[in-house]
């Protein structure tokens, strides 16, 4: 099984001086906090278009197609995850510190990868079929599944990128792909071809992506495609972990859409559909953290294990913090942005994104900490809390969709899997935090969480007050205005502290990097 590579460094952190850890610390946030703005500014393009394409979908296919979208999307996602093989997280942890070891598994893994994916599109199809479902939902699923595939492997590519910093001309193509996929929908929605065109174009996407990734990692990393067997093997062990733990995740995060398909109607689907477009915006941040974190964790894991908790920390507290009030103003938000977003018809949707507004500030610690158990060599107690989700999360499904269904009527069964999907990050969520202790965990961070979440209960009883007094969407003005300056006043929003950490980072793009062999 390949190790880490902290051997390769005849400095061990044992022996380094304090001066020696701060200034490479300071260089590794500065430039971790540069490629962060790099990548921010392509995902923020790239989000711009997604959105625009996330809130016209609703509109212009209508519930019932939309639901079969999202069932296809859904169902192709979890089953697909099967050809991952866990070697994207692999990538991400072992490339930042020797880039050279890209060429020796990535060929083999294309390979097996490419294999694994025909074997499930045929089972997937043929057991759809047997299901009763429809013609276009098994077409949605064969360009879906196809698409997926490239998907998955230009994970592994963009991993390569980010563990080596090399991440300008990424950011401007995760626009570029974005763009093309919203001009493919137009042109397929104007052609009449419906959510099939929508589906094309997805693929279309996706593929350009593959074609432009595998270039600039060829270029940057002086990839090699070729299969070594032994390699491969060495590579597969190793990242079987994150593997089983990616699949476990995965599944749990997207059963809910599959099992609502199969015991309600698609016309469910598509309701909570549109709760889980709005509410997937609080995620905004997400690719941030496993680009930019796993990287700047595996350099201040070799140096000390005091260095990683302080990044982790620190990274923690300013994640939560600013995730935090996305997901709190979309939950009292909730009747507004549906029939603002999708229109009157969506409006049983509003519920259901009440309820999954919490759901992501726990996947935001839930990223946070299952990222610092990897670095702590306890990759294997990721996959066994992935994997009881994965058992929770069908089992919940099953019992409160029906339940939900029959009991609130339309917009029901979204009420159910919202439940049954909070329940779960809750529950996985809650373990990797008690798995941690509370060396994860110093008074700083304890304290502005504390703040945090007390200043947004006051909030949410606030807004309730509110709705009886015929403010209209003046009222959610003022939840904006009291949160951000009781937050401020409070300390909770340590405005001070983030604008130094700015600075610090803009301060070192000048300074002399550390070498390859001592960054590891």
């Amino acid at each position: 099984m390949i190790t880490e590579t902290a051997n390769a460094d005849p400095v061990t952190p044992a022996v380094r001086k304090p001066h020696e850890s701060g200034s490479h610390l300071q260089s590794d946030v500065g430039r971790s906090m540069r490629n962060a703005l790099k990548l921010g500014m392509g995902l923020m393009g790239s989000w711009v278009v997604a959105l625009g394409i996330r809130l016209a979908l609703p509109r212009f296919l209508g519930i019932a197609q939309f639901g079969e979208w999202q069932f296809a999307d859904a169902f192709t996602t979890a089953a697909f995850i099967l050809m991952s093989l866990g070697v994207e997280t692999y990538t991400r942890r072992e490339i930042a510190a020797r880039r050279e070891h890209a060429s020796e598994y990535l060929g083999g893994t294309l390979a097996l990868s490419i294999a694994i994916s025909v074997v499930v599109m045929i089972v997937a199809l043929l057991g759809l079929r047997a299901s009763g479902k429809s013609d276009q939902v098994l077409v949605l699923v064969l360009i879906l599944g196809i698409a997926q595939v490239m998907t998955n492997l230009n994970l592994i590519f963009a991993a390569i990128l980010h563990a080596v910093g090399e991440v300008n001309e990424l950011s401007f193509l995760n626009v570029a792909s974005k763009m093309l996929f919203a001009a493919g929908i137009a042109i397929a929605l104007l052609a009449g071809f419906g959510v099939v065109g929508v589906a094309y174009a997805m693929l279309a996407s996706e593929a350009a992506r593959f074609f432009c990734l595998g270039f600039l990692a060829r270029k940057h990393v002086q990839l090699r495609f070729r299969i070594d067997i032994i390699s491969l093997r060495k590579v597969l062990l190793a990242s079987f972990p994150f593997f089983l733990s990616g699949v476990a995740s995965t599944i749990y995060s997207r059963i809910d859409v599959s099992i609502m398909s199969f015991v309600t109607t698609d016309y469910e689907v598509g309701l909570y559909g549109a709760a889980s477009t709005l509410a997937g915006i609080s995620l905004l941040l997400s690719p941030l953290i496993g680009w930019i974190l796993m990287p700047l964790t595996t350099r201040a894991a070799s140096r000390s294990e005091a260095e990683l908790m302080l990044v982790s920390r620190r990274a923690m507290e300013l994640i939560l913090v600013v995730a935090f009030p996305v997901t709190l103003f979309l939950g009292v938000g909730a009747d507004y942005l549906i029939v603002g977003a999708f229109g009157k018809a969506f409006a049983p949707a509003e519920h259901s994104l009440r309820v999954l507004a919490p759901t992501f500030v726990l996947t935001y610690a839930a990223i946070v900490t299952a990222t610092l158990l990897i670095r702590l060599e306890r990759g294997w107690a990721v996959t066994w809390v992935s994997v009881s989700g994965m058992v929770l999360a069908p089992a919940l499904n099953l019992w409160l969709v029906p339940l939900c269904f029959a009991k609130y009527g339309q917009g029901g069964a979204g009420i159910g899997a919202a439940l049954s999907l909070t329940g779960t990050e809750m529950f996985t969520t809650g373990i990797m935090c008690y798995l941690l202790g509370r060396q994860a965990f110093d008074r700083r961070l304890v304290y502005a969480l504390s703040k945090t979440f007390l200043i947004g209960a006051i909030v949410v009883v606030g807004d309730y007050l509110m709705k009886d007094l015929g403010l209209g969407i003046w009222r959610l003005a003022i939840d904006v205005v009291f949160y951000f300056a009781a937050v401020t006043m409070t300390g909770a929003l340590d405005v001070k502290g983030g604008i130094a950490l700015a600075r610090s980072a803009i301060a070192s793009r000048g300074a002399p990097q550390p070498a390859a062999g001592q960054e590891t």
